[in-house]
């Protein structure tokens, strides 16, 4: 099957966001980096940690639920009044429950930080709630040019609000975590806004959505994305609540977000990947994930190679406080091709209405972080949290190509070791873009 497709062309734009967006990132990182130093980078990391947190706990999977209802063609209008009633919903729920519950992590994982400003960061929560189910809702229409756009701006805002606040008035974490909190709101009103203009561009008239359904679709899948999360973030968690070492947990989110820009390919193949299979034939799903699969794989591999030295000059030339945090990066980076595996493959199962299985897995991957986590960190500090991710990693990856495997009856390897056709896909890939350079410089 051709690569060369409107999926194709969709995972490009994703990507291209990704990039765009990584890019800017990387920036603002570097300027946090820089301006806060591995202690406030290190307490500002936590504090944003909060509402990601709330947001994974509280989202119940009915975001992955509504990318695939869309796929399945339900009515957007229905999709969006539901979308804000859970926003609100789960929201005041959540944030009321952490106000509560703030003496007791202020003892614990949140020790390095002040009390005040996690209660500045909870005012981000119904705004992420309110973008996650927006931006499900578009991705799983595949209505997404816009939709990218704004996740660029979105970026390049923060970006902004940081050189302005820390860099420019001095405010130090304070300032980067209300430009934190202002970006979350400007995202959720975009976000809203585009898709309530493609609800009018849409026929009211498409099969209604079943709420049961609904609601137990995202139960099914929300142990997957909950457990996923944490599985991503508990080593921060470890981090503050056995170490209560800012400074260690700043040089271990630098690692974090240098590993992560090889991320951005394979999140943006499944971005697009999950609601595609959701709207195809079995028989064409299972014959494309093992190509998906691979083609990430091999893309993912190149990229941490080119990362390297990149990363070495950003730790030793660049920002030499960080210089300690090139080890953990190291080690991070086999746990990230893993994760290219991981994020295809879940997507492909997920998508095939088979959320349990993908539940499974990830719960044993959270399990065994954790306990990675808390045996590796006392001995090896943060290396110990990067070790404990690459190893779930891997068995996350492993397990879902096993399940995979059974699904389509293929061999687990087909999923991971790419072939002849993925180099040339890439290859001419590279020539198109290198091609397409040529033209627009020429024009």
């Amino acid at each position: 099957m051709s690569m060369v497709t409107p999926f194709a062309r969709r995972v490009a734009g994703v990507f291209a966001t990704r990039v765009a967006r990584f890019g800017i990132g990387f920036a603002t990182s570097f300027l946090l980096a820089g301006m806060l130093l591995p202690e406030g980078r290190g307490q500002y990391a936590l504090l944003v940690l909060v509402p990601g947190m709330l947001n994974a706990l509280g989202q119940l999977g009915l975001p992955s639920a509504m990318s695939f209802f869309a796929g399945r063609g339900m009515r957007l209008d229905q999709l969006q009044r539901l979308g804000w009633a859970l926003a609100l919903a789960l929201s005041a729920v959540l944030v009321g429950g952490t106000i509560l519950l703030l003496p007791i992590l202020s003892r614990s994982v949140l020790q390095p930080v002040a009390g005040e400003l996690v209660l500045i960061s909870l005012a981000s929560v119904p705004f992420q709630f309110a973008t996650a189910f927006a931006g499900s809702t578009l991705i799983g229409r595949q209505r997404l040019r816009n939709y990218n756009l704004i996740n660029v701006a979105q970026s390049a805002l923060m970006l902004v609000g940081v050189v302005v606040l820390v860099g420019g008035l001095d405010l130090g974490v304070g300032g980067a975590l209300v430009s934190y909190v202002t970006v979350a709101i400007l995202a959720a009103v975009a976000t809203a806004w585009e898709l309530a203009r493609v609800v009018r561009s849409e026929p009211s008239d498409g099969p209604t959505v079943n709420l049961g359904g609904f609601v137990s679709y995202g139960l099914k899948i929300y142990p997957a994305s909950v457990t996923g999360y944490f599985s991503y973030r508990a080593d921060i968690l470890v981090l503050g609540a056995m170490l209560g070492d800012a400074a260690a947990i700043g040089l271990y989110t630098f690692a974090v977000s240098l590993a992560e820009l090889a991320f951005m390919v394979p999140d943006s193949v499944s971005t697009v990947f999950y609601p595609r299979v959701a709207g195809m034939d079995r028989r064409s799903a299972d014959d494309l994930a093992p190509q998906v699969s691979r083609f990430t794989l091999l893309v993912t591999a190149l990229a941490v190679i080119g990362l390297i030295p990149a990363a070495w000059v950003a730790t030793h030339l660049v920002l030499p406080a960080y210089a300690d945090s090139m080890p953990a990066f190291l080690v991070l980076l086999p746990g990230i091709m893993a994760l290219s595996v991981s994020k295809v493959l879940a997507g492909y199962i997920g998508g095939l209405g088979l959320p349990l299985m993908v539940a499974r897995a990830s719960v044993t991957n959270l399990v065994v972080n954790l306990v990675a986590n808390v045996l590796l960190i006392p001995a090896f500090g943060i290396i110990g949290a990067a070790l404990a991710s690459l190893i779930s990693y891997v068995v996350h990856a492993t397990l879902l190509a096993v399940i995979a495997s059974r699904i389509a009856r293929r061999g687990p390897l087909e999923y991971v070791i790419p072939t002849g056709a993925e180099v040339r896909r890439l290859t001419d890939g590279v020539r198109l873009l290198v091609a397409r350079l040529r033209r627009g410089r020429a024009g």
